[in-house]
């Protein structure tokens, strides 16, 4: 059984994946998976470090890596589960 964590990342990879297929594919192509692989949470500020990883699809070129779209729909998302905290974000890419 997934721990709290796990739960969480799948409850946002399927806000990412599901709810917002449509943006996620018109910005990153067809077939593209936003995956969440760490959350960590800073000791000294109240923030959050989120890591996801951006697993492009058919369409694999340099015009398609822009962040910006990933770190705004993470964003979204963790407001409902982290209102009070400030959420950053750091996006890797895979194939």
């Amino acid at each position: 059984m997934p721990d709290k964590k796990q739960r969480l990342f799948r409850l946002i990879e399927s806000y990412l994946n599901d709810y917002q297929k449509e943006s996620v594919e018109q910005v990153y192509g067809k077939g593209t998976k936003i995956k969440i692989h760490t959350i960590s949470e800073s000791v000294t500020q109240n923030s959050l470090l989120i890591e996801a990883v951006i697993v492009l699809g058919e369409t694999i070129s340099e015009e398609v890596m822009d962040r910006k779209l990933a770190d705004v729909l993470i964003q979204d998302a963790l407001v409902y589960f982290f209102p009070d905290q400030h959420i950053k974000t750091y996006v890797r890419w895979d194939v």
